[in-house]
């Protein structure tokens, strides 16, 4: 009739198994593809704005300090240094 004897149909269920893990095997290669793809293409991280300072030039020597931070720059006449 069939010709379906106990070492036929586990062969075919070896068979079935091996296609069957197989596909798994190259869904998960493809998923690291993909990972590995996006990482390449995404943008770096970005860093947290730097907080930006006034500056003010000093009257006696034009250098610019720091308007909340004020220091004298070294000259007798600095008005920073009072």
């Amino acid at each position: 009739m069939l010709g379906l004897s106990l070492g036929k149909l586990l062969e075919l269920a070896a068979i079935v198994l091996i296609v069957w893990y197989g596909f798994k095997y190259a869904g998960r290669i493809e998923a690291v593809r993909k990972a590995r793809r996006a990482a390449r293409e995404s943008p770096p991280p970005s860093r947290p704005p730097t907080q930006a300072e006034d500056l003010v030039p000093c009257a006696a020597c034009g250098s610019y300090v720091t308007a909340h931070g004020m220091t004298a720059c070294g000259r007798p006449d600095c008005p920073w240094g009072r």
